[in-house]
Protein backbone atom coordinates (compact mmCIF):
# COMPACT_ATOMS: atom_id res chain seq x y z
CA UNK A 1 0.00 0.00 0.00
CA UNK A 2 1.15 3.59 -0.70
CA UNK A 3 1.74 5.83 2.30
CA UNK A 4 0.11 9.21 2.68
CA UNK A 5 2.12 12.47 2.75
CA UNK A 6 5.03 10.96 0.89
CA UNK A 7 7.31 13.32 -1.06
CA UNK A 8 8.21 12.50 -4.64
CA UNK A 9 11.39 13.25 -6.57
CA UNK A 10 12.01 15.41 -9.67
CA UNK A 11 10.14 14.83 -12.93
CA UNK A 12 11.83 14.65 -16.29
CA UNK A 13 9.90 16.02 -19.25
CA UNK A 14 9.55 12.66 -21.03
CA UNK A 15 7.05 10.38 -19.36
CA UNK A 16 9.24 8.73 -16.69
CA UNK A 17 9.98 5.04 -16.66
CA UNK A 18 8.63 3.23 -13.64
CA UNK A 19 11.29 2.15 -11.17
CA UNK A 20 11.18 -1.57 -10.41
CA UNK A 21 10.91 -2.12 -6.64
CA UNK A 22 11.54 -5.28 -4.67
CA UNK A 23 7.85 -5.97 -4.21
CA UNK A 24 7.31 -5.70 -7.92
CA UNK A 25 10.09 -8.18 -8.54
CA UNK A 26 8.44 -10.47 -6.03
CA UNK A 27 5.12 -9.98 -7.81
CA UNK A 28 6.67 -10.91 -11.11
CA UNK A 29 8.15 -14.05 -9.58
CA UNK A 30 4.80 -14.99 -8.05
CA UNK A 31 3.05 -14.34 -11.36
CA UNK A 32 5.54 -16.57 -13.11
CA UNK A 33 4.91 -19.31 -10.54
CA UNK A 34 1.17 -18.95 -11.09
CA UNK A 35 1.64 -19.22 -14.84
CA UNK A 36 3.77 -22.34 -14.41
CA UNK A 37 1.11 -23.83 -12.18
CA UNK A 38 -1.57 -23.15 -14.74
CA UNK A 39 0.50 -24.70 -17.49
CA UNK A 40 1.20 -27.66 -15.29
CA UNK A 41 -2.48 -27.96 -14.51
CA UNK A 42 -3.31 -28.01 -18.17
CA UNK A 43 -0.79 -30.70 -18.96
CA UNK A 44 -1.65 -32.68 -15.84
CA UNK A 45 -5.33 -32.64 -16.65
CA UNK A 46 -6.58 -29.78 -14.41
CA UNK A 47 -9.96 -28.55 -15.68
CA UNK A 48 -10.55 -25.42 -13.59
CA UNK A 49 -11.07 -22.08 -15.44
CA UNK A 50 -8.05 -19.82 -15.25
CA UNK A 51 -8.60 -16.27 -13.85
CA UNK A 52 -5.61 -13.94 -14.48
CA UNK A 53 -3.97 -12.22 -11.55
CA UNK A 54 -3.19 -8.47 -11.70
CA UNK A 55 -1.14 -6.11 -9.55
CA UNK A 56 -3.24 -3.42 -7.90
CA UNK A 57 -2.70 -0.43 -5.71
CA UNK A 58 -5.16 1.37 -3.47
CA UNK A 59 -6.11 4.95 -4.26
CA UNK A 60 -4.79 6.92 -1.30
CA UNK A 61 -4.76 10.50 -0.13
CA UNK A 62 -1.48 12.28 0.39
CA UNK A 63 0.90 14.99 -0.73
CA UNK A 64 2.78 15.05 -4.03
CA UNK A 65 5.67 17.30 -4.91
CA UNK A 66 6.69 17.71 -8.51
CA UNK A 67 9.60 19.32 -10.28
CA UNK A 68 10.40 19.49 -13.96
CA UNK A 69 13.94 18.32 -14.69
CA UNK A 70 14.69 18.76 -18.34
CA UNK A 71 17.12 20.32 -20.74
CA UNK A 72 16.90 23.01 -23.38
CA UNK A 73 18.90 25.15 -25.74
CA UNK A 74 20.58 28.41 -24.74
CA UNK A 75 19.18 31.24 -26.87
CA UNK A 76 18.88 35.02 -26.91
CA UNK A 77 15.61 36.72 -26.11
CA UNK A 78 16.53 39.74 -28.22
CA UNK A 79 17.72 39.19 -31.77
CA UNK A 80 18.03 41.87 -34.39
CA UNK A 81 18.59 41.42 -38.10
CA UNK A 82 20.41 44.47 -39.44
CA UNK A 83 19.19 45.30 -42.95
CA UNK A 84 20.96 47.60 -45.38
CA UNK A 85 19.62 51.16 -45.05
CA UNK A 86 20.92 52.10 -48.53
CA UNK A 87 21.73 50.71 -51.95
CA UNK A 88 25.51 50.61 -51.75
CA UNK A 89 28.59 48.46 -52.04
CA UNK A 90 29.77 46.72 -48.88
CA UNK A 91 33.10 47.96 -47.60
CA UNK A 92 34.64 46.17 -44.63
CA UNK A 93 33.01 43.62 -42.29
CA UNK A 94 35.11 43.71 -39.09
CA UNK A 95 33.13 40.96 -37.33
CA UNK A 96 32.85 37.20 -37.79
CA UNK A 97 30.28 34.60 -36.87
CA UNK A 98 30.19 33.94 -33.12
CA UNK A 99 32.08 37.11 -32.21
CA UNK A 100 31.04 39.15 -29.19
CA UNK A 101 30.62 42.87 -29.84
CA UNK A 102 29.92 45.87 -27.66
CA UNK A 103 27.27 48.49 -28.20
CA UNK A 104 28.45 51.09 -30.73
CA UNK A 105 31.07 48.87 -32.40
CA UNK A 106 31.09 48.69 -36.19
CA UNK A 107 29.44 45.64 -37.71
CA UNK A 108 29.86 46.78 -41.30
CA UNK A 109 31.06 49.76 -43.40
CA UNK A 110 30.18 50.92 -46.93
CA UNK A 111 32.14 52.09 -49.94
CA UNK A 112 30.67 55.61 -50.34
CA UNK A 113 32.30 56.63 -53.66
CA UNK A 114 29.26 55.86 -55.84
CA UNK A 115 26.87 57.46 -53.34
CA UNK A 116 29.00 60.62 -53.24
CA UNK A 117 28.83 60.80 -57.03
CA UNK A 118 25.06 60.32 -56.97
CA UNK A 119 24.76 63.11 -54.42
CA UNK A 120 26.88 65.50 -56.53
CA UNK A 121 24.73 64.77 -59.60
CA UNK A 122 21.52 65.29 -57.63
CA UNK A 123 22.84 68.57 -56.26
CA UNK A 124 23.72 69.89 -59.75
CA UNK A 125 20.35 68.78 -61.11
CA UNK A 126 18.58 70.54 -58.27
CA UNK A 127 20.51 73.78 -58.90
CA UNK A 128 19.79 73.61 -62.63
CA UNK A 129 16.11 72.98 -61.97
CA UNK A 130 15.91 75.87 -59.52
CA UNK A 131 17.63 78.23 -61.97
CA UNK A 132 15.35 77.25 -64.86
CA UNK A 133 12.18 77.45 -62.81
CA UNK A 134 13.24 80.80 -61.29
CA UNK A 135 13.83 82.24 -64.78
CA UNK A 136 10.46 80.96 -65.95
CA UNK A 137 8.67 82.39 -62.93
CA UNK A 138 10.49 85.72 -63.28
CA UNK A 139 9.47 86.03 -66.94
CA UNK A 140 5.93 85.13 -65.99
CA UNK A 141 5.98 87.87 -63.37
CA UNK A 142 7.27 90.40 -65.95
CA UNK A 143 4.55 89.32 -68.35
CA UNK A 144 1.99 89.85 -65.65
CA UNK A 145 3.26 93.42 -65.17
CA UNK A 146 3.22 94.07 -68.91
CA UNK A 147 -0.28 92.61 -69.10
CA UNK A 148 -1.54 94.98 -66.43
CA UNK A 149 0.21 97.96 -68.08
CA UNK A 150 -1.07 97.14 -71.55
CA UNK A 151 -4.55 96.54 -70.17
CA UNK A 152 -4.53 100.05 -68.65
CA UNK A 153 -3.21 101.55 -71.90
CA UNK A 154 -5.87 99.71 -73.90
CA UNK A 155 -8.55 101.03 -71.61
CA UNK A 156 -7.28 104.64 -71.96
CA UNK A 157 -6.92 104.43 -75.72
CA UNK A 158 -10.31 102.83 -76.09
CA UNK A 159 -11.82 105.70 -74.12
CA UNK A 160 -10.07 108.28 -76.30
CA UNK A 161 -11.16 106.47 -79.47
CA UNK A 162 -14.73 106.29 -78.24
CA UNK A 163 -14.71 110.05 -77.50
CA UNK A 164 -13.16 110.87 -80.88
CA UNK A 165 -15.67 108.68 -82.65
CA UNK A 166 -18.36 110.67 -80.88
CA UNK A 167 -16.90 113.96 -82.14
CA UNK A 168 -16.57 112.60 -85.67
CA UNK A 169 -20.13 111.38 -85.56
CA UNK A 170 -21.28 114.84 -84.46
CA UNK A 171 -19.36 116.55 -87.31
CA UNK A 172 -20.69 114.03 -89.79
CA UNK A 173 -24.17 114.80 -88.52
CA UNK A 174 -23.54 118.53 -89.03
CA UNK A 175 -22.23 117.91 -92.54
CA UNK A 176 -25.25 115.81 -93.31
CA UNK A 177 -27.45 118.56 -91.92
CA UNK A 178 -25.75 121.15 -94.09
CA UNK A 179 -26.12 118.92 -97.09
CA UNK A 180 -29.77 118.42 -96.32
CA UNK A 181 -30.14 122.15 -95.84
CA UNK A 182 -28.56 122.79 -99.25
CA UNK A 183 -30.82 120.25 -100.85
CA UNK A 184 -33.78 121.89 -99.11
CA UNK A 185 -32.74 125.34 -100.36
CA UNK A 186 -32.66 124.02 -103.90
CA UNK A 187 -36.13 122.57 -103.52
CA UNK A 188 -37.42 125.77 -101.97
CA UNK A 189 -35.84 127.90 -104.73
CA UNK A 190 -37.47 125.63 -107.24
CA UNK A 191 -40.77 126.12 -105.45
CA UNK A 192 -40.20 129.88 -105.33
CA UNK A 193 -39.45 129.89 -109.06
CA UNK A 194 -42.68 128.02 -109.71
CA UNK A 195 -44.67 130.32 -107.43
CA UNK A 196 -43.04 133.38 -109.05
CA UNK A 197 -44.04 132.15 -112.50
CA UNK A 198 -47.57 131.60 -111.29
CA UNK A 199 -47.53 135.00 -109.65
CA UNK A 200 -46.43 136.65 -112.92
CA UNK A 201 -49.35 134.99 -114.70
CA UNK A 202 -51.74 136.23 -112.07
CA UNK A 203 -50.27 139.73 -112.25
CA UNK A 204 -50.71 139.73 -116.06
CA UNK A 205 -54.32 138.65 -115.74
CA UNK A 206 -54.98 141.34 -113.12
CA UNK A 207 -53.38 143.99 -115.35
CA UNK A 208 -55.58 142.97 -118.26
CA UNK A 209 -58.73 143.03 -116.17
CA UNK A 210 -57.81 146.35 -114.60
CA UNK A 211 -57.34 147.77 -118.15
CA UNK A 212 -60.89 146.78 -118.99
CA UNK A 213 -62.04 148.22 -115.70
CA UNK A 214 -60.53 151.54 -116.57
CA UNK A 215 -62.27 151.38 -119.97
CA UNK A 216 -65.56 150.60 -118.23
CA UNK A 217 -65.97 147.38 -120.12
CA UNK A 218 -65.40 145.00 -117.19
CA UNK A 219 -68.28 142.60 -116.70
CA UNK A 220 -69.56 141.46 -113.38
CA UNK A 221 -68.04 138.03 -113.75
CA UNK A 222 -64.74 139.57 -114.65
CA UNK A 223 -64.98 141.79 -111.58
CA UNK A 224 -65.37 138.62 -109.50
CA UNK A 225 -62.44 137.01 -111.25
CA UNK A 226 -60.31 140.13 -110.66
CA UNK A 227 -61.12 140.06 -107.00
CA UNK A 228 -60.14 136.39 -106.76
CA UNK A 229 -56.96 137.01 -108.70
CA UNK A 230 -55.91 139.84 -106.37
CA UNK A 231 -56.47 137.53 -103.39
CA UNK A 232 -54.52 134.74 -105.04
CA UNK A 233 -51.75 137.26 -105.82
CA UNK A 234 -51.44 138.19 -102.19
CA UNK A 235 -51.42 134.47 -101.22
CA UNK A 236 -48.69 133.71 -103.71
CA UNK A 237 -46.63 136.68 -102.57
CA UNK A 238 -46.94 135.54 -98.95
CA UNK A 239 -45.92 131.99 -99.88
CA UNK A 240 -42.95 133.22 -101.82
CA UNK A 241 -41.90 135.49 -98.97
CA UNK A 242 -42.30 132.70 -96.47
CA UNK A 243 -40.23 130.29 -98.51
CA UNK A 244 -37.57 132.92 -99.06
CA UNK A 245 -37.40 133.33 -95.31
CA UNK A 246 -36.95 129.55 -94.86
CA UNK A 247 -33.93 129.57 -97.10
CA UNK A 248 -30.51 129.43 -95.38
CA UNK A 249 -27.77 131.43 -96.73
CA UNK A 250 -25.81 129.38 -99.19
CA UNK A 251 -22.59 131.12 -98.23
CA UNK A 252 -22.99 130.22 -94.58
CA UNK A 253 -23.76 126.63 -95.47
CA UNK A 254 -20.75 126.41 -97.75
CA UNK A 255 -18.45 127.90 -95.12
CA UNK A 256 -19.85 125.57 -92.44
CA UNK A 257 -19.41 122.57 -94.70
CA UNK A 258 -15.82 123.50 -95.42
CA UNK A 259 -15.06 123.87 -91.72
CA UNK A 260 -16.72 120.54 -90.89
CA UNK A 261 -14.77 118.68 -93.58
CA UNK A 262 -11.50 120.09 -92.25
CA UNK A 263 -12.41 119.03 -88.73
CA UNK A 264 -13.40 115.57 -89.94
CA UNK A 265 -10.07 115.16 -91.68
CA UNK A 266 -8.20 116.10 -88.52
CA UNK A 267 -10.37 113.90 -86.31
CA UNK A 268 -9.99 110.87 -88.63
CA UNK A 269 -6.21 111.37 -88.58
CA UNK A 270 -6.24 111.43 -84.79
CA UNK A 271 -8.49 108.32 -84.81
CA UNK A 272 -6.09 106.45 -87.09
CA UNK A 273 -3.21 107.26 -84.76
CA UNK A 274 -5.15 106.13 -81.66
CA UNK A 275 -6.23 102.93 -83.40
CA UNK A 276 -2.61 102.21 -84.31
CA UNK A 277 -1.55 102.70 -80.70
CA UNK A 278 -4.47 100.51 -79.58
CA UNK A 279 -3.37 97.74 -81.94
CA UNK A 280 0.16 97.90 -80.51
CA UNK A 281 -1.18 97.80 -76.95
CA UNK A 282 -3.41 94.83 -77.77
CA UNK A 283 -0.46 93.00 -79.36
CA UNK A 284 1.59 93.64 -76.21
CA UNK A 285 -1.34 92.47 -74.12
CA UNK A 286 -1.65 89.21 -76.07
CA UNK A 287 2.08 88.56 -75.86
CA UNK A 288 2.11 89.30 -72.12
CA UNK A 289 -0.87 87.04 -71.55
CA UNK A 290 0.85 84.21 -73.42
CA UNK A 291 3.93 84.68 -71.23
CA UNK A 292 2.02 84.30 -67.97
CA UNK A 293 2.14 80.78 -66.44
CA UNK A 294 -1.13 79.01 -65.75
CA UNK A 295 -1.86 77.67 -62.29
CA UNK A 296 -1.20 74.15 -63.59
CA UNK A 297 2.17 75.25 -65.00
CA UNK A 298 3.10 76.91 -61.70
CA UNK A 299 2.06 73.75 -59.83
CA UNK A 300 4.19 71.67 -62.20
CA UNK A 301 7.23 73.88 -61.47
CA UNK A 302 6.54 73.57 -57.74
CA UNK A 303 6.26 69.77 -57.98
CA UNK A 304 9.44 69.56 -60.06
CA UNK A 305 11.30 71.64 -57.49
CA UNK A 306 9.98 69.48 -54.66
CA UNK A 307 11.00 66.31 -56.52
CA UNK A 308 14.51 67.68 -57.08
CA UNK A 309 14.71 68.70 -53.43
CA UNK A 310 13.55 65.27 -52.25
CA UNK A 311 15.99 63.54 -54.59
CA UNK A 312 18.82 65.66 -53.22
CA UNK A 313 17.71 65.05 -49.62
CA UNK A 314 17.45 61.31 -50.28
CA UNK A 315 20.93 61.27 -51.81
CA UNK A 316 22.27 63.21 -48.85
CA UNK A 317 20.52 60.87 -46.43
CA UNK A 318 21.83 57.75 -48.21
CA UNK A 319 25.35 59.18 -48.22
CA UNK A 320 25.08 60.03 -44.52
CA UNK A 321 23.80 56.55 -43.66
CA UNK A 322 26.53 54.91 -45.70
CA UNK A 323 29.21 57.02 -44.04
CA UNK A 324 27.80 56.08 -40.63
CA UNK A 325 27.97 52.35 -41.46
CA UNK A 326 26.16 49.77 -39.34
CA UNK A 327 26.88 49.66 -35.61
CA UNK A 328 25.62 47.43 -32.80
CA UNK A 329 22.67 48.77 -30.81
CA UNK A 330 23.50 46.57 -27.85
CA UNK A 331 26.09 44.17 -26.49
CA UNK A 332 25.65 40.94 -28.35
CA UNK A 333 26.90 37.97 -30.31
CA UNK A 334 27.06 37.79 -34.09
CA UNK A 335 24.88 34.84 -35.09
CA UNK A 336 24.81 35.34 -38.86
CA UNK A 337 26.77 37.26 -41.52
CA UNK A 338 24.67 37.31 -44.71
CA UNK A 339 26.89 39.41 -47.04
CA UNK A 340 30.50 39.61 -48.12
CA UNK A 341 32.86 42.56 -48.49
CA UNK A 342 32.81 44.11 -51.95
CA UNK A 343 29.33 42.93 -52.89
CA UNK A 344 26.41 45.23 -53.68
CA UNK A 345 23.63 45.38 -51.10
CA UNK A 346 20.16 46.62 -51.96
CA UNK A 347 18.19 48.58 -49.40
CA UNK A 348 16.46 46.14 -47.04
CA UNK A 349 18.92 43.30 -47.71
CA UNK A 350 19.72 41.35 -44.48
CA UNK A 351 23.34 42.01 -43.50
CA UNK A 352 24.18 40.78 -40.01
CA UNK A 353 22.17 39.17 -37.22
CA UNK A 354 23.05 40.11 -33.65
CA UNK A 355 21.76 38.31 -30.55
CA UNK A 356 21.75 40.16 -27.23
CA UNK A 357 24.26 38.91 -24.68
CA UNK A 358 22.35 40.57 -21.83
CA UNK A 359 18.95 39.03 -22.59
CA UNK A 360 19.45 35.26 -22.67
CA UNK A 361 17.20 32.32 -21.98
CA UNK A 362 16.90 28.57 -22.27
CA UNK A 363 14.29 27.27 -24.71
CA UNK A 364 12.61 24.12 -23.40
CA UNK A 365 9.98 21.85 -24.95
CA UNK A 366 7.39 20.57 -22.46
CA UNK A 367 4.52 18.11 -22.83
CA UNK A 368 0.88 18.63 -22.02
CA UNK A 369 1.30 16.71 -18.76
CA UNK A 370 3.30 19.49 -17.15
CA UNK A 371 2.04 22.48 -19.12
CA UNK A 372 -0.86 23.19 -16.77
CA UNK A 373 1.59 23.43 -13.84
CA UNK A 374 3.71 26.08 -15.58
CA UNK A 375 3.13 29.81 -15.47
CA UNK A 376 5.12 32.91 -16.26
CA UNK A 377 7.48 34.26 -13.56
CA UNK A 378 7.82 30.76 -12.12
CA UNK A 379 11.37 30.38 -10.77
CA UNK A 380 13.86 27.93 -12.21
CA UNK A 381 17.51 26.89 -11.87
CA UNK A 382 19.70 26.56 -14.99
CA UNK A 383 22.87 24.45 -14.96
CA UNK A 384 25.57 24.87 -17.59
CA UNK A 385 29.20 23.71 -17.41
CA UNK A 386 29.22 23.31 -13.62
CA UNK A 387 27.66 26.75 -13.12
CA UNK A 388 24.16 27.49 -11.90
CA UNK A 389 22.04 30.46 -12.89
CA UNK A 390 18.77 31.65 -11.46
CA UNK A 391 15.91 32.33 -13.81
CA UNK A 392 12.18 32.36 -14.31
CA UNK A 393 9.67 31.45 -16.99
CA UNK A 394 9.26 34.44 -19.32
CA UNK A 395 7.28 32.93 -22.18
CA UNK A 396 4.90 30.02 -22.82
CA UNK A 397 3.96 29.46 -26.45
CA UNK A 398 0.31 29.16 -27.44
CA UNK A 399 1.16 26.85 -30.33
CA UNK A 400 2.31 23.23 -29.98
CA UNK A 401 4.96 21.83 -32.30
CA UNK A 402 5.58 18.25 -33.35
CA UNK A 403 8.87 16.60 -32.37
CA UNK A 404 10.77 13.99 -34.34
CA UNK A 405 9.03 11.29 -32.31
CA UNK A 406 5.64 12.65 -33.38
CA UNK A 407 4.56 13.93 -29.97
CA UNK A 408 3.28 17.47 -29.51
CA UNK A 409 5.37 19.76 -27.31
CA UNK A 410 5.10 23.41 -26.30
CA UNK A 411 7.96 25.89 -26.31
CA UNK A 412 8.74 27.48 -22.92
CA UNK A 413 11.46 30.11 -22.46
CA UNK A 414 13.37 30.40 -19.16
CA UNK A 415 14.87 33.87 -18.73
CA UNK A 416 18.39 33.84 -17.22
CA UNK A 417 18.65 36.58 -14.60
CA UNK A 418 22.40 37.18 -14.71
CA UNK A 419 23.94 35.81 -17.92
CA UNK A 420 27.72 35.91 -18.35
CA UNK A 421 30.34 35.19 -20.99
CA UNK A 422 30.41 31.48 -20.08
CA UNK A 423 27.04 30.93 -21.76
CA UNK A 424 27.24 29.79 -25.36
CA UNK A 425 24.29 30.15 -27.72
CA UNK A 426 23.02 26.89 -29.18
CA UNK A 427 24.40 24.56 -26.50
CA UNK A 428 22.23 22.52 -24.15
CA UNK A 429 21.65 23.48 -20.53
CA UNK A 430 19.85 21.65 -17.75
CA UNK A 431 16.75 23.22 -16.24
CA UNK A 432 14.96 22.44 -13.00
CA UNK A 433 11.54 24.01 -12.40
CA UNK A 434 9.74 23.47 -9.11
CA UNK A 435 6.15 22.75 -10.14
CA UNK A 436 4.89 22.95 -6.56
CA UNK A 437 3.24 20.63 -4.03
CA UNK A 438 -0.33 19.35 -4.00
CA UNK A 439 -1.49 18.47 -0.47
CA UNK A 440 -4.22 16.06 0.59
CA UNK A 441 -4.97 14.86 -2.92
CA UNK A 442 -5.78 11.46 -4.37
CA UNK A 443 -2.66 9.62 -5.52
CA UNK A 444 -2.10 6.54 -7.68
CA UNK A 445 1.06 5.00 -9.14
CA UNK A 446 1.92 6.72 -12.42
CA UNK A 447 1.97 3.29 -14.12
CA UNK A 448 -1.77 2.96 -13.47
CA UNK A 449 -2.66 5.93 -15.68
CA UNK A 450 -3.07 5.31 -19.40
CA UNK A 451 -4.48 7.31 -22.32
CA UNK A 452 -6.57 6.74 -25.42
CA UNK A 453 -8.34 8.99 -27.88
CA UNK A 454 -10.97 9.89 -25.27
CA UNK A 455 -8.49 10.94 -22.58
CA UNK A 456 -6.71 9.55 -19.50
CA UNK A 457 -8.11 6.46 -17.77
CA UNK A 458 -7.36 3.80 -15.16
CA UNK A 459 -8.52 0.19 -14.78
CA UNK A 460 -10.27 -0.41 -11.44
CA UNK A 461 -11.04 -3.83 -9.95
CA UNK A 462 -14.60 -3.96 -8.64
CA UNK A 463 -15.78 -7.28 -7.24
CA UNK A 464 -13.20 -9.12 -9.28
CA UNK A 465 -14.08 -7.43 -12.58
CA UNK A 466 -12.04 -4.88 -14.53
CA UNK A 467 -13.79 -1.51 -14.91
CA UNK A 468 -12.40 1.28 -17.12
CA UNK A 469 -12.76 4.77 -15.63
CA UNK A 470 -11.73 8.03 -17.25
CA UNK A 471 -9.98 10.40 -14.87
CA UNK A 472 -8.76 13.97 -14.68
CA UNK A 473 -5.09 14.05 -13.78
CA UNK A 474 -3.15 16.74 -11.97
CA UNK A 475 0.41 17.04 -10.74
CA UNK A 476 2.83 14.18 -11.37
CA UNK A 477 6.12 13.01 -9.91
CA UNK A 478 8.41 10.29 -11.22
CA UNK A 479 6.29 7.58 -9.55
CA UNK A 480 2.91 9.04 -8.67
CA UNK A 481 0.08 10.92 -10.34
CA UNK A 482 -2.54 13.19 -8.80
CA UNK A 483 -6.13 12.26 -9.65
CA UNK A 484 -8.56 15.17 -9.50
CA UNK A 485 -11.72 13.31 -10.47
CA UNK A 486 -13.01 10.00 -11.83
CA UNK A 487 -12.22 7.61 -8.93
CA UNK A 488 -12.56 7.56 -5.15
CA UNK A 489 -10.16 6.95 -2.30
CA UNK A 490 -9.87 3.25 -1.42
CA UNK A 491 -10.56 1.94 -4.92
CA UNK A 492 -8.06 -0.52 -6.37
CA UNK A 493 -6.34 0.41 -9.62
CA UNK A 494 -4.40 -2.02 -11.80
CA UNK A 495 -0.74 -0.98 -11.96
CA UNK A 496 0.52 -3.43 -14.57
CA UNK A 497 -1.52 -2.71 -17.67
CA UNK A 498 -0.83 -4.46 -20.97
CA UNK A 499 -2.80 -5.54 -24.03
CA UNK A 500 -4.26 -8.52 -22.17
CA UNK A 501 -6.23 -6.29 -19.79
CA UNK A 502 -9.73 -5.57 -21.05
CA UNK A 503 -12.74 -3.98 -19.46
CA UNK A 504 -15.22 -6.52 -18.12
CA UNK A 505 -12.78 -9.39 -17.71
CA UNK A 506 -12.58 -11.26 -14.41
CA UNK A 507 -9.30 -10.98 -12.49
CA UNK A 508 -7.86 -11.73 -9.10
CA UNK A 509 -5.73 -9.25 -7.22
CA UNK A 510 -2.17 -10.07 -6.35
CA UNK A 511 -2.55 -10.35 -2.58
CA UNK A 512 1.19 -10.76 -2.16
CA UNK A 513 1.66 -7.26 -3.65
CA UNK A 514 0.07 -5.60 -0.67
CA UNK A 515 2.02 -7.70 1.81
CA UNK A 516 5.28 -7.06 -0.04
CA UNK A 517 4.49 -3.33 -0.25
CA UNK A 518 3.83 -3.20 3.50
CA UNK A 519 7.04 -5.09 4.15
CA UNK A 520 8.98 -2.69 1.94
CA UNK A 521 7.41 0.34 3.63
CA UNK A 522 8.22 -0.99 7.15
CA UNK A 523 11.78 -1.69 6.13
CA UNK A 524 12.12 1.81 4.78
CA UNK A 525 10.85 3.22 8.09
Amino acid sequence: MFRKNQSSTGLTEQKPKRKIKKWKIAAIVIAAVVVLRIIAGIFLGGGEEYIPMVDTAEVTEGNITSSLDTSGTIASELTRVYASPVNAQIGEIPVVLGQSVRKGEYLLTYDTASLQKSYDIAELQAKAENAASSDTLEKSSESAGELAQSAGEISTLQGQIDALNGEIAALQAQATGNELAGNKNAAVNEEITGLSAELEGIVSQIAALEGKQEQGSLSESEKTTLSKLKKEQKSKEKSIEKKKKSLKKSVDLANSQTTIQAQLTQKNSELAELQGRLAEAEAKNSAAEAGILSEAAKANISYTRQASKLTLEQSAEDLSKAKAGVTADFDGIVTEVSVASGTAAAEGTPLITLASADDMCVEVLVSKYNLENLKTDQEAVISFQDKEYKGKISYISKIAQATESGSSMVMVKIHIDTPDDALILGLDAKVMINLGTAENVLIVPISAVNSDTNGDFVYVVEEGVVVKKYVTTGMASTEEMEIKSGIQQGEKVITTVDSSIMEGMAVTENIQQDAEAVLTTETAE
